[in-house]
């Protein structure tokens, strides 16, 4: 069973035009500290701590159920990522440039067509499970439920619409994110992801690199 993808692809009909906000500025570079001591030069830079982890007992069926959150989580975050800067970057284009809720819409309409051209043969290779990660992971970015863009950005009907097709994949757009009980897991490889560590749990966990995501050119 495929996810709902169009339900993802619909949020990313907020896109704005940021085709440069992932390039690399070489004046955003920063130089590593040094000091230099009766003519040697010495350079320093904080390290972030190292987290030490518990060996963890768990049965087969566990390990087996942590190895599929581990690469679902490796295809459906990166998306996340992808998703909720495109949300925040059209909600701060629309407030730095005082649209109208009519420029709103008709911003929109515009790229309806070229998102949903762009992402829906992406979001048709992720399976049920990777999809409806990734509506999770949205909300842990952004601070919003699915449910609440689709109804503040479009309206209640739209809003509802969709949930009652989340609804019959088993999910919902309006659980809040919630990184203490629901989504512990996920959070703490969002802890891996942020600590710059996933990468080699993933390699441990498998024994090969993590796969690298395919993202638009116009949406890198």
């Amino acid at each position: 069973m495929k996810p709902p993808y169009f339900i993802i692809a619909v949020l990313l009909l907020l896109a704005g035009s940021f085709q440069t906000s992932a390039q690399i500025r070489l004046d955003s570079l920063e130089l590593m500290n040094y000091k230099v001591s009766d003519g040697d030069t010495i350079f320093f830079d904080d390290i972030p701590p190292a987290m030490i982890h518990p060996k963890q007992t768990m049965s087969r069926r566990d390990w087996v159920k942590y190895y599929k959150r581990v690469h679902n989580f490796s295809k459906a975050y990166p998306y996340a990522l992808v998703v909720s800067r495109v949300i925040n970057e059209t909600d701060s284009l629309f407030a730095a440039d005082n649209y109208t809720e009519r420029q709103k819409e008709k911003y929109l309409a515009k790229m309806k067509d070229d998102v949903l051209n762009d992402f829906e043969p992406v979001f048709r290779k992720l399976t049920l499970k990777q999809g409806l990660m990734m509506i999770r992971l949205i909300d842990r970015e952004v601070g919003m439920t699915p449910y609440y863009i689709l109804k503040f950005y479009f309206n209640g009907a739209t809003a509802g619409f969709w949930q009652g097709v989340a609804k019959l994949f088993k999910g919902n757009l309006k659980q809040p994110y919630d990184k203490f009980v629901e989504d512990k897991d996920l959070e703490e490889l969002v802890g891996y992801w942020e600590r710059g560590e996933f990468d080699d749990l993933y390699m441990t966990v498998f024994g090969k690199p993590r796969p690298e995501i395919f993202v638009p050119e116009r949406f890198r």
